[in-house]
């Protein structure tokens, strides 16, 4: 069984998503919509490299 992998890179993740989440909120709060939306596409983007890595790891019997 390969060895186990570090899996701070996820926590790392969940706080980047949880930052975007409260962007989308200010921006929204302040009026810009392109920033909101912007937000939302890096949120759903940090989303899949999460599911993505998560697979990887899972695959490779990292977890």
């Amino acid at each position: 069984m390969a060895e186990k992998k570090s899996k701070a890179i996820f926590a790392v993740l969940a706080t980047l998503a949880v930052l975007m989440m409260i962007a989308f909120s200010v921006f929204i709060a302040e009026s810009m919509p392109l920033m909101a939306v912007l937000s939302v596409v890096v949120f759903i983007a940090i989303f899949g490299a999460g599911f993505t890595l998560k697979k990887k790891y899972r695959e490779n019997g990292w977890l």
